[in-house]
């Protein structure tokens, strides 16, 4: 079967002690399915833009309204396969400073936000660098630690 092709916005959201949310997830479809920690974040809506799209996955999936979300700091392609289908996905990365920790508000999750979401967790570089847990993108400690240490740059990193 051939990958249905998807765009994405991911959005890091960086607390300020530099601690950065993940959300833990499954494939409800699939009976002992493995899990994941992964950006918040999803599919854009048709003709939203990747900063309309991360700032409406924040709200859907947080439960916080960002004003704006700043310049794409990251992209990647990745391939998965979700639901039984097969997928092609574009993702830009977004950092973005929160004034204080949040917590996770459900209250506008989907259905299936709801049966494959296990839960979040506000995670360190040390945590995700020492961890045995998978945790989407792979790259994400060196987009976190170049950001930390440098801000966005002129133009976006490739994210492994």
């Amino acid at each position: 079967m051939e990958p249905i092709p998807r765009v994405a916005a991911r959005v890091v959201l960086v607390d300020p002690s530099d601690s950065f949310l993940l959300i833990r997830s499954h494939d409800p479809s699939l009976e002992d399915s493995p899990t994941w920690w992964h950006v918040p974040g999803g599919g854009l809506d048709p003709g939203e833009s990747a900063e309309q799209g991360a700032i409406r996955e924040i709200s859907e999936e947080v439960g916080i309204r960002l004003p704006a979300v700043g310049p794409t700091v990251g992209t990647r392609t990745t391939r998965f396969t979700f639901g039984g289908k097969p997928y092609v996905q574009r993702e830009s990365f977004f950092v973005v400073r929160l004034p204080e920790r949040v917590d996770v508000d459900p209250a506008r999750w989907t259905d299936l936000e709801k049966r494959s979401t296990l839960g979040w967790a506000w995670w360190t570089v040390t945590e995700v660098t020492a961890s045995a847990e998978t945790i989407y993108p792979r790259g994400l400690v060196d987009l976190v630690t170049g950001w930390l240490a440098a801000g966005p740059r002129s133009e976006p990193v490739e994210v492994a």
